[in-house]
């Protein structure tokens, strides 16, 4: 079952897509995320949502355990929420 984690906190958008960008070059093939989509909240100036897509919760624990990881983590913005969420199904329209 695929799985998404959303991160909410507030930040710059150039700072927030950079970060990402960095957190992928020095990750290589560590990481097992698949995709992150970077959002600007329309409604609150100033806040992201970042949304990480992994194939599984399994995989997601295996790149929550990497240094980088952890490290990235420790550096994020005061005050990040998070969503741990398993995608039940996907409709295209």
């Amino acid at each position: 079952m695929r799985f998404i984690q959303i991160m909410e906190y507030e930040q710059d958008t150039g700072e927030a897509l950079a970060e990402v960008q960095g957190y992928a070059e020095q990750a290589g093939d560590e990481i097992t995320v698949r995709r992150v989509t970077v959002c600007s909240d329309r409604d609150k100036p100033g806040v992201i949502v970042a949304i990480a897509e992994f194939d599984s919760w399994e995989s997601a624990k295996v790149n929550d355990e990497q240094e980088v990881t952890q490290e990235g983590a420790e550096n994020a913005p005061d005050g990040t929420t998070y969503r741990n969420l398993d995608v039940v199904g996907v409709v295209e329209m």
